[in-house]
């Protein structure tokens, strides 16, 4: 289906990008552009065929996000993507999969043109350009890159959400979960087995504990980390203060670049 979309090439890119492996070449953006300078970005990717029990817990979780002045990142998919988008409108990024003069999937156009208009999406392609078996992956590894931490709400063991969680695991971002029965979310429940992912029990809990350490640690310094520089990069502006925030444990540095610890 083809947009009206009116979208330009974005400059510069997000820093965060430079713990990718393939660096896009070029960004493309329509809707509103400084959402990219929110403090933090949440991505909720997971199944097209939510449970009831997924949908409920998608929905108030990205809307308590957002009422938070939290970013709620995601692809525009069916199921828990959009149901995520559409709860944290207008504080949501999407990633398309697709060029922008195309909406992908029709059948979420509506939410997706609200995203356009209230919000902001993402393409690294830039007309023409339908969606392809590998552009789906390529559009995961945007989502999790822009992202602090990444929430998979439900997956199948063998599905592009676990491929996305592999992507989280190599970038070094934090992964939550939401409790399954043992057969309702393999991919989910195997990542809290291998202690590759931690569970949410309670959305207000959880949404406190993040927004509260975000809200202790919210200076300058640590916004500027939340962007994951290079050492040489926070050494030339901040000087020292890199070397005591360090020794404070407030930042790491992981592969040459700095993370603020949550």
């Amino acid at each position: 289906m083809k947009s009206d979309f009116v979208f330009s090439p974005l400059y510069p890119l997000p820093s965060s990008f430079n713990a990718l492996k393939n660096i896009p070449k070029q960004l493309y953006y329509t809707g509103n552009p400084n959402l990219l300078e929110a403090h933090f970005k949440i991505a909720i990717i997971g199944t097209r065929r939510p449970s009831p029990y997924t949908k409920n817990f998608t929905f108030a979780l990205a809307k308590k996000i957002s009422q938070n002045q939290g970013i709620v990142v995601s692809g525009g998919a069916l199921g828990v993507d959009i149901i995520a988008q559409n709860a944290a409108l207008p504080n949501t990024i999407m990633v398309s999969p697709t060029s922008l003069d195309m909406i992908y999937p029709v059948s979420n156009a509506a939410v997706i043109s609200q995203i356009a208009q209230q919000g902001l999406i993402l393409s690294e392609y830039e007309k023409n350009y339908p969606p392809k078996n590998y552009s789906f992956i390529q559009r995961n590894r945007l989502v999790i890159a822009l992202s602090d931490l990444v929430i998979i709400p439900h997956a199948d063991l063998n599905s592009g959400s676990m491929q996305s969680a592999k992507i989280a695991i190599e970038c070094n971002k934090p992964i939550f979960v939401l409790p399954q029965r043992l057969d309702e979310s393999k991919g989910t429940n195997f990542l809290l087995q291998n202690a590759l992912a931690q569970a949410i029990y309670d959305i207000d809990v959880f949404v406190g504990q993040i927004f509260g350490k975000q809200e202790k640690n919210n200076d300058e310094f640590l916004r500027f980390c939340a962007n994951m520089p290079t050492f040489e990069e926070a050494y030339l502006m901040y000087g020292d203060l890199v070397l005591e925030y360090e020794l404070e444990g407030k930042i790491v540095r992981e592969n040459g670049f700095l993370k603020v610890v949550l």
